[in-house]
């Protein structure tokens, strides 16, 4: 079994931020398990400005994070932030003790989230928010409407809730939105949870089926809810992840800080 992580870093998907997991930060911390929420480019919290952002300033990103984390970390990704789960446990397996998708993109061999969609809808069909996505004229970022929002990420919240989660969506940078990313030995061997969200209307669960049975080595948990549950279901999810990690990990070896990060 692996060491347990020291610490989850919780990575946002398009148009998200760090607030997406503030209620998930709590229950976890309920049950010991700490996490910290990553900023990326273009989230309102990054320095870097979603109509200058790269793909290369994603991948620093979580390259600081798990470098600057002083044992083992298991990175957890929501919707688009599972390409940088794949990204991280690839780039580095001696730091990457787990993986964890939330209706994310487990997307393997170099494919992109497009050629889910083509597979199961066809070259000319696109379902769920992709339809609906605003461009901006400069083709440098997207937008999505609050209305949009509401009906396709948070229609299983208070609406009160799910109005002002849709008023915080930013900008997303259109160098982050379609990563690809190899699925190496390295991520077929790590230890990998995927949550599907049972009514999700954006990454709808068809698409979240073929992708989490894509590699090998996946544990496969649902979640009776909408397309984002660490805001609408904390506490279930939390849960979820307390127990697969409780499952999986070697409880017994002791995490020691590395005293390079002090």
């Amino acid at each position: 079994m692996p060491p347990r992580p020291e610490r989850l870093i919780l990575i946002h998907g398009a148009w998200a931020g760090p607030w997406v997991w503030e209620a998930l930060i709590a229950e976890l911390a309920a049950h010991g398990v700490q996490a910290e929420a990553l900023a990326l480019p273009g989230d309102g919290t990054h320095p870097v400005a979603p109509e200058a952002a790269r793909e290369a300033d994603y991948h620093d990103c979580i390259a600081q994070a798990i470098a600057a984390a002083p044992g083992p970390v298991a990175l957890v990704g929501h919707s688009g932030g599972g390409m940088l789960v794949t990204a991280g446990a690839e780039a580095f397996p001696d730091k990457v003790s787990h993986g964890i998708w939330i209706a994310g993109m487990l997307i393997p061999d170099g494919r992109s989230f497009d050629d889910i969609q083509t597979q199961i809808m066809g070259r000319q069909a696109r379902f769920g928010i992709t339809p609906h996505v605003v461009q901006a004229a400069d083709g440098r970022t997207s937008t999505v409407p609050p209305d949009i929002a509401v009906r396709f990420f948070f229609q299983d919240a208070p609406e009160h809730v799910a109005r002002a989660a849709a008023a915080r969506l930013t900008p997303q940078p259109n160098a982050g939105h379609r990563l690809r990313t190899l699925t190496g030995p390295r991520l077929k061997a790590l230890p990998k949870l995927y949550i599907q969200a049972q009514d999700d209307r954006s990454v709808i669960p068809a698409a979240q089926a073929v992708m989490s049975q894509s590699i090998p080595r996946v544990t496969i948990e649902t979640i009776a809810s909408g397309h984002v549950p660490q805001l609408t279901q904390p506490a279930r999810l939390a849960q979820i992840i307390a127990d697969w990690l409780a499952s999986c990990c070697d409880t017994r070896a002791p995490i020691t800080p590395d005293p390079s990060a002090s």
